[in-house]
């Protein structure tokens, strides 16, 4: 073959292998142009998504179920648990509460939780919350959906079926103006036969009343009682006494105030206590005179000193308090020379033989009228409230405190049921005035003995407080013995007959449970309808469940 022939053979080589080249590539171009591969793995990429959402759809379910359920346990609980303090506590304060209740038991869990309404219906005994969550949902997310809202609501209902009512009243002197007593006696009465819902006794309802002046009057009959100071070992048994003509020595006592009414011929211990030393007790708004801490022998100061307003000297001319002749006994002989006011009041020596019944006593403003303790028996209680009477100055903190003794379960009065969401009980503390003690610059800083003793004990203020200081002081322990009350469940009201100043008015209503709590009639005509508001409402909320 010529060099021609083998040169055109390649180039029909060439164009043959050239247009097969190029046939492939357009068949290759079309196939490609047409293959879904690479588009089912998008497409199997998104469904892949969604059949693992769809998949973990059940894990998040389960997890929904478990979050209701758990927040359903847990409301259910804190209704439980706060519906005996329905009737002591607003909807704002049980609201936090629960919201503190409900977040520390979900807080082992990761849901988001907010309590969206609290409401409370007294005279049912119920307590209604709702709360909203949020579950997150970390497989749902995938496909958009990042969580879920729930609603879950509670409810406790349980009426009180015991009712035990300490009435705290007003036998101070100006209650006998204007027939403020009188009127009293029958609101008084006429709620006690509301209570007993015209029964002579009652297995579920009692009533204890409790008359305060300056002090309140615990009964002579309790002169031995346990929980009596009896040895003189209390750290104010000793207050204005002394044993020697030095009053710059120290005394330290003992001195039992009994033994001492014992070695008066013509009077004897009147029933009233002085308020506990001013100790803190629990914490700083818990104090022995505020508070309801059980008396022991082994703390002294737990037990309640008989009153005993010492004897004045002879010269303060025309003073009420000056009941013994600084020359009477031959054991104090040396008063009627050159000895100090404060020796002439303070010595021991002075109290044997009779006394000056026409002058202010040791039993200073110890009002006639005892306490009477819980009683089932209606007629005991209108009995107790008959034989009131006023006299004296005006104590409302020393009511109020005795108050709460009275009702509460243990000693020194012991009637009461147990604290128990059975049990409703109540305070109605009724005055007409404002706490008062009379300052003056006589070396005792006051005018007369208090249950505090005299400013210059230091028990309540200093010597050179004022009237409006000590008035004070008063005020704010009266607070904190209704907060103490308050804060055992008992139902705090108020009556404050045409109060006299503005910081009265404010203490009532401090101490009462609320504002609704807290009544100030005008009139003391009107205390009959506002005690059988409160009897009223009393006996409603009483009903078994």
């Amino acid at each position: 073959m010529s060099n021609r022939q083998k040169f055109t053979r390649h180039l029909h080589i060439q164009k043959n292998i050239g247009h097969i080249n190029s046939r492939w590539f357009a068949k290759s171009l079309k196939a490609f142009a047409s293959d879904e591969r690479g588009v089912f793995a998008v497409i199997f990429g998104i469904l892949a998504i969604v059949l693992v959402a769809l998949g973990g759809a059940a894990v998040d379910f389960v997890s929904i179920q478990n979050a209701r359920a758990l927040t359903q346990s847990t409301l259910d609980s804190t209704a439980l648990t706060l519906q005996p303090k329905i009737y002591t506590k607003t909807e704002s304060e049980l609201q936090i509460l629960a919201e503190a209740l409900l977040l520390t038991g979900l807080s082992t869990i990761n849901v988001g939780a907010e309590l969206e309404s609290v409401s409370k219906d007294t005279s049912e005994g119920t307590l209604f919350l709702e709360a909203r969550i949020s579950v997150p949902l970390p497989f749902l997310s995938l496909v958009g959906v990042s969580d879920i809202n729930a609603r879950v609501s509670a409810v406790a209902t349980r009426k009180q079926l015991f009712l035990e009512v300490g009435m705290v009243l007003d036998n101070s002197g100006s209650m006998s103006a204007f027939s403020r007593m009188d009127n009293l006696k029958t609101a008084a009465s006429n709620a006690t036969e509301i209570i007993f819902n015209g029964a002579s006794t009652s297995t579920t309802t009692k009533i204890g009343i409790i008359p305060f002046t300056s002090f309140v009057n615990v009964g002579t009959a309790n002169s031995g009682a346990s929980w009596i100071d009896v040895t003189g070992n209390s750290s104010i048994a000793n207050d204005n006494f002394d044993n020697d003509d030095d009053d710059s020595t120290p005394f330290n006592g003992p001195v039992n105030r009994l033994a001492l009414y014992d070695q008066l011929n013509n009077v004897q211990w009147g029933g009233c206590v002085d308020a506990r030393p001013h100790t803190e007790t629990s914490g700083p708004t818990a104090h022995l005179d505020t508070d309801d801490t059980l008396p022991s022998l082994a703390d002294p100061d737990t037990l309640f000193v008989p009153s005993f307003s010492p004897d004045t000297p002879n010269s303060w001319a025309g003073w009420q308090s000056d009941y013994i002749s600084d020359t009477a006994s031959a054991a104090c002989s040396f008063l009627s020379g050159g000895a100090s006011d404060r020796e002439r009041q303070e010595r021991l020596c002075k109290y044997n033989g009779s006394i000056d019944t026409t002058a202010w006593g040791p039993n200073f403003d110890c009002p006639s009228a005892a306490l009477l303790p819980l009683s089932d028996t209606k007629q005991d209680v209108l009995d107790a409230i008959d034989i009131m009477a006023a006299s004296g100055a005006t104590n409302i903190h020393m009511g109020a405190i005795w108050g709460l003794r009275v009702v509460s379960p243990t000693l020194p009065f012991a009637e009461g049921r147990p604290y128990d969401p059975d049990t409703m009980k109540v305070l109605i503390i009724m005055t007409d005035g404002e706490n008062t003690m009379y300052s003056t610059n006589n070396m005792n800083g006051a005018h007369y003995y208090s249950p505090y003793g005299f400013p210059v004990n230091q028990r309540i203020g200093a010597w050179g407080w004022d009237n409006t200081q000590l008035r004070t002081e008063m005020n704010v322990r009266t607070v904190e013995a209704c907060n103490n009350a308050k804060n055992a469940n008992i139902v705090v009201y108020t009556v404050g007959l045409t109060p006299p100043n503005a910081a009265t008015q404010t203490m009532l209503q401090e101490c009462a449970t609320s504002l609704a709590h807290a009544f100030f009639p005008g009139a003391p005509d009107e205390l009959d309808s506002v005690f059988a508001q409160i009897a009223n409402q009393l006996s409603a909320l009483r009903l078994s469940r």
